[in-house]
């Protein structure tokens, strides 16, 4: 059989509050973010491991407060006061980079300062806690430590399986619940892991004009 070369088509991930599966892993952070705009403090942080749902969880809270993202260099680039001229709702994925940048530092300090003067809500996600950012701004530093924290810890297995079934959902692929069944055990634990399983089932069923099956699934991951 002549073997298809797959394109690398794009796959449109699904970001809404529909398609988040809430499991006891992220259950605490989902129920934060639920209770917008009932925070007793202007900025909370969300933090797991990276593919976990953060970014996810993020992009609910946006839908829910009508908020905007921003990045790193948003900050640096712009006032805090022109920041927030059009929004008072934040958020910043992956802010722990912004660390040990002095200048990063105070503009987010600055904007902290501006939004809780103004109402405004916060949000940010990192892969750990803010106590264990090497901040170097110490009134930064003090204001994220008081933060609210809420963790998502590592997938159990009921996660995997719902999430091997959104991936594979994400990208319209039909498979039954016996190939998910075989794989979850056979994959390490992360959310990582599990996309590059998914990817490499789709290109490989592509390449070769067929279904995803167990058969398919034992072949890639032995």
């Amino acid at each position: 059989m002549t073997q298809q070369i797959p394109l690398p088509l794009p796959h449109k991930v699904a970001m809404s509050a529909d398609d988040f599966v809430v499991t006891s892993s992220n259950q605490e952070a989902t129920m934060w973010i639920q209770q917008w705009p009932q925070w007793p403090s202007v900025c909370s942080v969300i933090h797991g491991p990276s593919g976990s749902g953060k970014t996810h969880l993020m992009h609910m809270w946006l839908a829910k407060s009508h908020g905007k993202a921003l990045t790193s260099h948003d900050l640096l680039r712009n006032e805090p006061g022109a920041l927030i001229m059009s929004n008072r709702n934040i958020a910043i994925d992956d802010a722990q980079q912004i660390a040990t940048n002095p200048v990063a530092e105070e503009a987010l300090f600055h904007l902290y300062n501006a939004l809780k003067e103004t109402g405004g809500s916060l949000l940010l996600t990192a892969e750990k806690p803010p106590a264990k950012w090497p901040v170097q701004l110490a009134d930064l530093r003090s204001r994220l430590n008081a933060a609210p924290a809420l963790g998502i810890h590592a997938p159990d297995d009921e996660l995997l399986t719902m999430l091997l079934i959104k991936q594979f959902h994400d990208r319209q692929i039909d498979v039954g619940m016996d190939v998910v069944t075989y794989i979850v055990p056979r994959i390490e634990r992360t959310t990582q892991a599990l996309r590059e399983v998914v990817n490499k089932l789709d290109q490989a069923a592509l390449s070769e004009s067929r279904g995803i099956t167990i058969a398919l699934a034992r072949r890639l991951l032995s």
